[in-house]
């Protein structure tokens, strides 16, 4: 029976092949959702002491993204280059890819703080914003700004481990972080145990304190139980070239996507503050449920850099096509559940007294609606290219992100949002727009690449 249901399956969809992915994707997925839990305690715990500072905090990762995505790109090429020497039996040398990626990303991060320190109000006054927006936005951009080299840190030191296939290890970590953040959003944002309530800027303080001490153990467990800060032997000609062209192709892409993604929020408070705020809050589901996504595309780039360091071409369509599979159901059943439950969550999200007075939820639930249908195409956009960097093709992926998000996704967000003056509602309907040619896009090359490679 075992034998007969095995035969009608494809390679790809066997058992073990299935069983593999959700032993890596369930925990990084669980990992990464640290993050937009963090994000969503700060919007919610925001959005009831000072629903109309929401928007200052979104605007604030404006420039933090750009130096975020850039680190996150390049600390990819640790992630691919790790599973490629630890499938072949080299496990000892992986930690000359580690410290290699730590110092580039530290490098970036460090570049990034003072930038925007520096530059940060200069750029918001720039694009018109209010000026209570700007001081508010820049003033938590600076804040932000102290942790942009734990940020790196939390991202190469976890990259490492999930190549290596310790994902536990990370999860149990990073949750540890959420619950600091969780203190200090209490604490320094709804006023808790008799501090002061700092509106947005606490909400940046919380996240940079839980940012760096979610570092700080992560390097703990590399330094006590991998080879990461141990001698390893040199390097063959041309890898740090690689790791790095993997890395940038990367950081290309993703600096398209932060920088276009952030600046939709601009778009939407240049509308009016009460846009800006709702666009904000029914983003948050968005970023939630990406995590998921994120989960299956880091479980699909190790499987692929595994085959690929092997030279197993079977082995990688198979992986590719798992990882697309999965994306697909994963976006039916939380578009589903998150366009169903679009009133609850505006409820959720928005339920205050100035909340009442407002009309927020009325005007939310909608947005979140059409959120809803963002999230199966920017979950396909992000394992297909994933899939498609960790056999080291990078330049293709970054020009399909920069061309859909600059020519497709953002003069829409505009033209819905400022022209014809559809509010929230417009905005997230350009981001769906836009996510759907991305997605789609990224999956048709991903096939054509492995399918004749194979």
């Amino acid at each position: 029976m075992s034998t007969l249901t095995k035969s009608k399956l494809p390679e790809w969809a066997q058992p073990d092949q299935v069983v593999d992915l959700m032993k890596l994707a369930f925990p990084v997925a669980l990992s990464r959702l640290s993050l937009p839990i963090m994000s969503v305690t700060d919007a919610v715990v925001l959005g009831r002491m000072a629903q109309l500072e929401v928007p200052y905090i979104t605007i604030a990762w404006l420039l933090l993204s750009i130096g975020m995505a850039a680190g996150m790109g390049v600390l990819q090429g640790v992630q691919v280059f790790t599973a490629e020497l630890n499938a072949s039996g080299h496990y000892r040398d992986t930690g000359r890819v580690f410290r290699r990626g730590m110092w580039v990303g530290c490098s970036i991060g460090l570049v990034s703080m003072l930038a925007i320190i520096m530059w940060s109000r200069p750029m918001y006054d720039l694009l018109g914003l209010q000026a209570e927006v700007v001081q508010g936005a820049s003033s938590a951009a600076t804040i932000l700004a102290y942790g942009m080299i734990a940020h790196m840190l939390v991202f190469g030191a976890t990259m490492y481990l999930e190549a290596l296939r310790k994902p536990v290890w990370v999860t149990i970590i990073t949750y540890l972080g959420v619950g600091a953040n969780v203190l200090f959003d209490l604490a320094l944002v709804a006023g808790w145990w008799g501090f002061d309530p700092m509106g947005a800027d606490g909400v940046a303080w919380a996240t940079t304190g839980s940012r760096a001490f979610t570092a700080v153990f992560l390097l703990i467990l590399v330094f006590v139980y991998t080879p990461g800060f141990k001698k390893s032997k040199p390097a063959p000609k041309g890898e740090f070239l690689r790791q790095n062209t993997v890395g940038i192709g990367g950081a290309i892409a993703n600096m398209a996507e932060f920088a276009t993604f952030n600046l939709t929020f601009v778009i939407a408070t240049l509308a009016s503050t009460m846009t800006g705020m709702i666009y904000s809050l029914a983003i948050q589901p968005i970023f939630f449920s990406f995590m998921l996504f994120v989960g299956i595309a880091t479980a699909t780039s190790v499987r692929v850099a595994e085959s690929f360091g092997r030279g197993d071409a079977i082995g990688v369509k198979n992986a590719s096509r798992l990882g697309v599979f999965a994306a697909v159901l994963a976006g039916v059943v939380v578009t589903t559940i998150i366009y169903v439950l679009q009133m609850p969550l505006a409820i959720g999200m928005a339920s205050s007294e100035e909340a009442v007075t407002l009309g927020t939820i009325e005007l939310l639930a909608p947005v979140i609606g059409v959120a809803a249908f963002v999230v199966m195409f920017d979950g396909l956009q992000v394992v297909a290219s994933s899939a498609l960097r960790a056999q080291e093709k990078v330049w293709i992926p970054a020009a399909i992100h920069i061309g859909a998000y600059l020519t497709v996704m953002l003069p829409l967000v505009y033209w819905f949002t400022l022209i014809k003056g559809y509010g929230a509602v417009g905005a997230m309907s350009g981001v769906a727009i836009g996510s759907l040619v991305v997605g789609i896009c990224q999956v048709i090359f991903l096939e054509w690449k492995t399918a004749r490679n194979s």
